[in-house]
């Protein structure tokens, strides 16, 4: 494991630190935004990113803002991680064999547990009954994953357009039979992930676009998983959020804020 750490002598100034931690073929980077001050108790609540080079930086802004006045967004300071694989090939395939149940997800759910949180444990005071696992697209999917298959791990789980068409009955089945306690959940999907968007519409590939679209069922595969786990937990802790004119990208900046206030709230 290696590290390089921004220093942090002002008690009111955060900390940046990153990590490197071996993982199968792949070395993953571990970003950490440690809240400035002294970490309450029982330690600070803290959200773990999948695929953190696409989000970990818009949420630490984000945070930065809202922290500011969680009277008024609901957010407070927290750890952010990013896990990120820097090495990743464009054909995501660190991404199938990580995270979806095709592959090793067993392997990475062990990494994330015995590594990851561990490493982080050891430059941070987290606390262990508050955390929370982002993911978008196949992230979103491993997000519902671990909450099948670790339910001990997270205490909240946003799942961002998760691609539940990976494995739908899989998925489904998994989560019927979990032991899941008293979790909350965050299920965001974009307006524009089946319909499409009226720029995309006017486009001559529109219609293969929408058969694509049509088949991976992305709005529908959220309602429903959002029902199925409002019938296995509180319903209070289930939320479903299907956001105005946004897409399977533009949604990520969209869902940061929500998943924050989520994140504030877990574990209590």
């Amino acid at each position: 494991m290696t590290a390089s750490a921004t220093p942090a002598t002002d008690p009111r100034i955060a900390e940046s630190l990153s990590l490197s931690l071996p993982h199968g073929d792949a070395a993953y980077r571990v970003d950490l935004h440690v809240p400035a001050g002294e970490a309450p108790v029982g330690g600070w609540p803290a959200m773990l990113m999948l695929d953190g080079e696409g989000c970990f930086a818009t949420a630490v802004e984000a945070l930065r803002r809202m922290s500011r006045r969680p009277d008024a967004t609901g957010t407070g300071p927290m750890i952010l991680i990013g896990l990120s694989s820097p090495d990743r090939d464009p054909q995501d395939r660190h991404r199938e064999r990580d995270f979806g149940a095709r592959g090793a997800a067993s392997d990475f759910a062990r990494f994330v547990e015995a590594d990851v949180i561990a490493a982080v444990a050891a430059h941070a005071r987290l606390d262990p009954r508050r955390l929370t696992l982002f993911g978008h697209s196949f992230g979103g999917y491993h997000a519902l994953w671990m909450l099948a298959h670790r339910p001990h791990l997270f205490a909240a789980i946003a799942a961002i357009s998760p691609s539940i068409w990976w494995d739908p009955e899989g998925l489904r089945d998994a989560l019927r039979q979990a032991s899941l306690g008293n979790h909350r959940i965050l299920l965001c999907v974009g307006e524009w992930e089946e319909e499409l968007p009226p720029w995309q519409a006017a486009r001559q590939d529109s219609d293969a676009v929408r058969n694509r679209r049509a088949e991976r069922q992305m709005v529908a595969r959220a309602r429903d998983m959002a029902t199925l786990l409002a019938d296995r937990l509180d319903p209070a802790n289930v939320q479903y959020r299907r956001l105005a004119e946004e897409d399977h990208a533009s949604i990520i900046s969209a869902a940061i804020p929500r998943a924050l206030r989520l994140a504030s709230a877990a574990g209590r």
